[in-house]
Formats: C-alpha cells, structure tokens, sequence
C-alpha cells in the first residue's frame, strides 16, 4: 500500500488537534509527546519536524484561540452603528460567551499555564493577549474621547492599564477557577472580583455610572454550567 503523504499544514493541524484532544482528555499535564505521536501513528521525526515541544503545542493553541477572539473584537470595533460604550461592553461580553462556549479550552490552558513550571510561559501568553488587544481597545477609547462618553487623557496609556488591570484580576481568578471543582462557591468570589473590576475600569475611563457592563450574574451562571457539564 502507498504511503500517504500529507500537505505540511495539514499534518501541522492534525498533530495540534490530536493533541488538544488528548490535553481535553487526560489532562495537559499527564499528556506526553510520545501519547500525541503514538496516537497519531507518526515518527518523533515527523513531529518534531512541526513542534519543538509540548509547550509549543499548547503555545500554538493558545494563539489560534487568542485570534479566534480577536476576530470577534475585530467585528465590532468596526461596527460603526455602535457607540463606544457599547464597542467596550460587546468586546467584553461576546469574548466572554466565546471563552463560555470553549469551556474545555479555557480549563486545559488554566491548568497548564498556572502550574509552576511553566511561568514563562503564562508570562508570554499573557503579555502577547495584551499586545493584541491594544489596537483595538484603543480605537474604541478614542472614539469614546470624541464622542465625549469618556474622560480620557491618551486613550492608548489607559486601553494598556486597563488591560494590565485585567491580566492581574485573571492571575488571581485562575486559581480560584482550578478550585471550583472542590469548592463551587468559589464562582462567587470569582463574581465579586468581576464586579469590582467592571467599576474599576469605569472610573479609569471616566465612563457614566453603570454604563460598563462586561459582566453579569447569567455569564457567571452560564460559566459555571458549563465547566460544571464538563466535570
């Protein structure tokens, strides 16, 4: 029989999926790449042709979703029949029913990016989402300087903070959320933290009174529906 040979991303795609199906599974960290060749009935050459690592395989994961949400924002950055208030509010609430829909992804890149050994890591996914995101919350603080809805010195200096602000809240709402297994409460100070931050951002950006909703108690309860299905 020929053997089949298969386009460069093709086999790029098959290797990821593979693996993020055995990540799903079992677990990032009981996931080998020897589990990801073996199953996938490939050489180590063939494999590491395409990753250097398991890090690299999550590494890549994490980007593609990462633009999958950039792809949303992107949409309704460019929306013009939307204010800026409600640019800021739609950017939050669809990536937020996005991460709800991926519920499984969001556990595996917690568990993996939140264990200790893999700092660096975390460090440079969490830095790159920031990056990424800059532009586009940048815009939409410009438009709301011009449409006099924010009080806002230099809208890219403060899309930053804000992002900054977000990124530190995550830190701690990580390990909460590893927790919610043992300890469902849990999603109850993980809604707090979430309230504090909605009001935080709305007086960075000098915003009308509850104007900023990014967050409510149905995407919390639709959050922890989801990861509870998933246990």
């Amino acid at each position: 029989m020929a053997r089949i040979v298969k386009k460069a991303e093709e086999r790029r795609k098959e290797i990821l999926h593979k693996a993020q199906e055995l990540f799903y599974k079992i677990g990032y960290t009981n996931t080998s790449v020897n589990m990801v060749i073996e199953a996938l009935g490939i050489s180590k050459g063939a494999f590491y042709h395409y990753f250097k690592s398991k890090e690299e395989l999550l590494d890549c994961l994490a980007e593609e979703f990462t633009q999958n949400i950039i792809s949303i924002i992107q949409k309704i950055v460019n929306d013009p029949n939307l204010t800026a208030i409600e640019k800021l509010n739609g950017m939050y609430i669809e990536s937020g029913n996005y991460k709800v829909e991926n519920i499984d992804f969001i556990m595996t890149i917690t568990e993996a990016l939140y264990s200790d050994n893999n700092l660096l890591l975390r460090y440079k996914f969490n830095s790159k989402s920031v990056e990424d995101v800059l532009p586009l919350m940048t815009v939409i603080f410009e438009q709301g300087k011009e449409e006099g809805i924010f009080n806002i010195d230099d809208p890219q200096a403060t899309a930053r903070i804000v992002l900054l602000f977000g990124i530190g809240l995550s830190e701690y709402n990580a390990k909460l959320l590893l927790q919610l297994k043992d300890n469902p409460e849990k999603i109850d100070e993980m809604h707090k933290h979430f309230m504090i931050y909605q009001k935080s951002v709305e007086r960075i950006i000098g915003a009308p009174q509850d104007s900023f909703r990014a967050f409510d108690k149905e995407f919390i309860n639709a959050f922890k529906t989801a990861y509870v299905s998933t246990k």
